[in-house]
């Protein structure tokens, strides 16, 4: 009789709660720059590429997920049901001036699952959040026009938009795969406007809601069994949006309106990986990638959308030893990442760098099911031009397991 594995069913138990839950998670962030566009863009991704500096474009999903790009799917080895489930954590020291306050969040950062189609065929679904809103402003002091009066603000904001991709792959050759991908982006992001005046309040809630559609290929080439090429391409798309507005005044009825919000541009996308293999035991990962914002045209009410570079470099150290010890089989791994920024704001551009070591637990010795964790200091933005420095440290914790579907039973 064919049946699937306990591990497999529990997993699909606990993918389906989670969606649950992350469709309810409003603040995803605690940054004050992702009050800007759409908010924050998400960067971490599935599996263990989150440590080796956010690089794997020419990683192939042998052993685990790598969503960075569809041509890897192509490389899931039959009878394999792979899954990833993602969490994170964060603290950020934000600095302004000669003032300075601490804030941390904790969420689901990814689900995602995939398998192999063919022996030279694969389809990955992953659900992340494409872009984190939470931040909170207080104490802004405004004029009253006319008047030698002035009033407070206080504004905060949750929310943002997730993605659900669709990633299938294909060996044309059996060391040149192919790769295409299909998002839809989608989510709700809320900001309220606390106006407080001498004898009044004013509040106004604003729920504004964007999707859409993106296509995606990539490619990977292994001239080798030591050293593989990879590329991918996301091309330009725009986001629909609507607000839906409420506003109210103490001891008076409350102000409905909807409204169509103008389009959202995401722009073209171009990256390119390379994985080498110095040794047995140490493999390199280089990636980089550019976003082309300057073709959108497109200005937030307090900076400029500007091109974006974002370098990726990553090491994996596997030990390789004694087989019968468990910490031969523990993958080490380190990353730098450096974002150049897409926000340019009082001519002073918004970047971020990040440092990163991690390690892959092995769960078993029967398939690639492995813990991955990941801890993370990075810096975004600096102390000048009114700008805000946000120190943060960073922890994820990826569950991707590896199962085998409707295999049979021994025992009856």
């Amino acid at each position: 009789m064919m049946k699937m594995n306990k591990l497999t069913a529990i997993t699909v138990i606990l993918v389906l709660f989670s969606i649950t839950v992350i469709a309810q998670t409003n603040t995803q962030s605690n940054s004050p720059y992702s009050s800007y566009g759409l908010g924050l863009t998400n960067n971490l991704s599935t599996g263990k590429t989150n440590a080796l500096g956010n690089a794997g474009i020419a990683m192939p999903s042998a052993t685990a997920i790598n969503n960075l790009n569809p041509a890897s799917m192509a490389g899931i080895p039959l009878k394999n049901f792979m899954y990833d489930f993602g969490f994170k954590a964060q603290s950020a020291s934000l600095s302004e001036g000669a003032g300075s306050e601490t804030k941390f969040n904790a969420t689901f950062s990814n689900l995602a699952f995939a398998f192999p189609l063919s022996p030279k065929s694969g389809l990955g679904v992953t659900l992340m959040p494409y872009t984190n809103v939470g931040y909170t402003i207080d104490g802004i002091i405004s004029d009253i026009e006319g008047s030698q009066d002035t009033f407070l603000t206080n504004i905060e904001g949750s929310g943002g938009l997730n993605t659900l991709d669709l990633n299938y792959g294909y060996s044309i050759l059996p060391n040149f795969r192919v790769g295409v991908k299909g998002s839809y982006l989608f989510g709700k992001i809320e900001q309220t406007e606390t106006n407080i005046f001498v004898n009044n309040q004013l509040t106004i809630h604003d729920y504004n809601r964007y999707n859409g559609l993106q296509l995606g290929g990539g490619l990977q080439y292994d001239f080798s069994e030591k050293f593989s090429l990879g590329s991918i391409v996301n091309l330009p798309t725009s986001l629909n949006g609507n607000k839906h507005s409420i506003v109210y005044q103490l001891y008076d009825d409350e102000i409905v309106t909807d409204e169509d919000l103008a389009d959202f541009k995401l722009p073209l996308e171009l990256g390119f990986g390379f994985k080498g293999k110095i040794t047995d035991n140490y493999t390199f990962y280089v990636d980089y990638r550019k976003n082309f914002w300057d073709a959108t045209n497109q200005s937030d009410k307090l900076g400029t959308y500007t091109d974006q570079d974002i370098y990726g470099l990553g090491v994996e150290f596997l030990p390789n030893g004694n087989p019968l010890s468990y910490w031969n089989a523990v993958q080490y791994r380190a990353g730098f990442n450096y974002d150049t920024g897409n926000l340019t704001i009082n001519n002073e551009k918004v970047n971020n760098y990040a440092l990163s070591v991690g390690m892959g637990l092995p769960l078993n010795n029967r398939n690639n099911s492995t813990l991955n964790l990941m801890y993370s200091y990075g810096q975004k933005g600096q102390v000048n031009n009114g700008l805000i420095k946000e120190n943060y440290h960073l922890i994820t914790l990826n569950l991707s397991l590896n199962g085998l579907w409707f295999i049979k039973s021994k025992f009856n």
